[in-house]
């Protein structure tokens, strides 16, 4: 945060202000949807503010489609061993042997293509600047961030969505994972019971 300083007849009070930061296009969200808009933007020649908070990528990279898609594969890969009976002559058999080590492979799989496909990305356009330093919030004027006023006169926000849990009475009293906290599970469980109402990740 910058200070300024106001004479007065005895003393100088410092007066906290907050720094302003000028652009063409402001982009609330660092996901894929986020970084399209920024770099197309970019590329039209606009200084884009790209703002985002926490881990950069997204839903789809982080604890969507990259990881989900890697838990599936390797379901498939299970399931068509001890599908192939189904051909004469043809047997064959796959089991989870370590799962610590199938979850640390996917979030190996997430890390580096969060870095390829997004971290490294970013130094590319030199008009776009990634500003990560606290929750967006819309003010008049523009987007406060942390101590930082962005001013565009083009706001595109793209944040996404979250999990949230279905109305079903007593769901709350007993332990519940969704798409997202099912990918960090940290063993593996010997009961699902799935109640879905939408897909996520699965394009």
């Amino acid at each position: 945060m910058t200070q300024q300083t106001k004479e007065d007849d005895c003393c100088t009070i410092p007066v906290a202000t907050t720094s302003v930061n000028e652009f063409d296009v402001a982009v609330i969200g660092a996901g894929s949807a986020g970084f399209s808009a920024s770099i197309t933007a970019a590329e039209a020649g606009k200084r884009v503010a790209l703002i985002g908070h926490g881990l950069i990528g997204g839903t789809c990279v982080n604890v969507g489609c990259v990881p989900s898609k890697a838990m599936i594969r390797a379901a498939e890969a299970i399931h068509g061993a001890g599908a192939a009976k189904r051909f004469s002559g043809v047997s064959g058999a796959a089991q989870v042997d370590d799962w610590a080590a199938l979850m640390a492979g996917k979030e190996a799989l997430v890390a580096g293509l969060r870095q390829k496909k997004y971290a490294d990305l970013l130094p590319e356009y030199e008009n776009v600047t990634y500003i990560d330093e606290g929750t967006a919030t819309l003010v008049e004027g523009g987007v406060q961030v942390g101590d930082r006023l962005i001013r565009a006169p083009k706001l595109i926000i793209a944040t996404g969505g979250r999990p949230a849990l279905p109305a079903i009475p007593g769901i709350a009293d007993v332990p519940t994972l969704d798409s997202t906290s099912l990918l960090e599970l940290e063993t593996f469980p010997k009961v699902w019971c799935f109640s879905a109402a939408a897909i996520s990740g699965r394009s």
